[in-house]
């Protein structure tokens, strides 16, 4: 009775060993003598081949030409005990592709003689996935290095440095141990801390902000025009964001210039057609005071309007020959040109 229960119990347990093997979804094959002697259905899946094919080919020739070696030696340390870890190997399926391959081996007794006994997952898309997660943060890497434009890593909550480019450095003048692991606002990176505040709202509310002019202070205190645009990004596990700034500091001074030189010529043309207009006007004052002198030779008046007269004269010869002006202020909250510090024929 105990000698039939054993033989049933060993039948059970072979029935639930064969369910077990040919519903894995790991790839199982018993090697002997370099010979396939068992294969479970996922490992016919993973290598496109059929148990018969694989009954005739040697096993190590469907592995990746450049991986033999290394699968070799780190099968026979495992295999020894040397090693407890799957190893990753590429081999190449029927049909020529190429699989990624986690295996782990081990040594058993199989019909009373030695056999290897192995594991094997087919792991290509989680290293696919590596390789263009890698490639990507190398890409990614060499664009930060070498762009023209300031980049920067920084967290969004308090503005503190993780990552800045070379072209941030050489325009602002800090070294990089000088800036990682410090915040912008310790660094006195923003010249106004009120529109850092607003750009981060509309950071935290919208994700980005697009080509914002602002001003920045370098470290030598120079103040430069830029333009900053920034999106939220998740980096190594934080919220933060990463900024590119074009310094557009000599564009700005280009336009201030022309401004410049447009409102020039609005006053020097407005100058020239005030004097033009008062011309007329002067002379006749001129003809009238000599008639009133020889009418009234004894009165004061004459000489004090001619002198008036003279003044308007003098202001007009000034307007009239205005190259630069400089202006001052004047009643509630105006300004006005300032005749005796603007430059007449390019003397102050």
């Amino acid at each position: 009775m105990t000698v039939n229960n054993s033989i049933k119990n060993d039948e059970l347990g072979n029935e639930l060993l064969a369910k077990f093997f040919d519903n894995s979804p790991i790839g199982i094959y018993i090697l002997q003598d370099r010979v396939y002697k068992f294969i479970n259905p996922e490992f016919l899946r993973i290598t496109g081949y059929t148990e018969e094919e694989l009954k005739e080919i040697d096993p190590l020739s469907m592995v990746h030409p450049e991986d033999r070696d290394m699968t070799r030696r780190k099968a026979i340390k495992m295999l020894k005990g040397k090693r407890n870890s799957p190893y990753l190997t590429r081999i190449i399926t029927k049909r020529g592709q190429i699989r990624h391959i986690l295996e782990s081996v081990s040594s058993i007794n199989y019909y009373g003689r030695r056999a290897t006994l192995s594991y094997f997952m087919d792991n290509t898309e989680q290293e696919l996935i590596k390789q263009a997660l890698w490639e990507s943060e190398e890409k990614f890497e060499k664009a930060f290095r070498s762009s023209p434009d300031w980049v920067v890593i920084s967290t969004l909550d308090d503005g503190i440095y993780l990552e800045v480019n070379q072209n941030f450095l050489q325009t602002t003048g800090y070294e990089q141990y000088e800036v990682i692991g410090r915040s912008s606002a310790e660094l006195g990176i923003w010249a106004d801390l009120d529109q850092r505040d607003e750009l981060h709202d509309i950071l935290r509310e919208k994700g980005r902000v697009r080509n914002a002019e602002v001003r920045f202070k370098t470290k030598p205190g120079r103040t430069i025009h830029v333009l900053w645009s920034a999106e939220v990004i998740d980096y190594k596990g934080r919220e933060c964001l990463i900024a590119v700034t074009r310094d557009i500091t000599d564009r700005k001074r280009a336009e201030e210039e022309k401004l410049k030189r447009e409102k020039l010529q609005a006053v020097v043309e407005t100058a020239g057609a005030t004097c033009h207009e008062l011309t007329q006007p002067m002379q006749t004052l001129f003809l009238l005071l000599d008639e009133i002198k020889k009418e009234n030779p004894e009165s004061q008046s004459p000489g004090e309007m001619e002198d008036q007269i003279n003044r308007i004269r003098t202001i007009t010869s000034k307007l009239q020959n205005i190259t630069s002006y400089e202006t001052k202020d004047y009643v509630q909250g105006s300004r006005i040109i300032d005749l005796e510090k603007s430059s007449s024929s390019g003397k102050k």
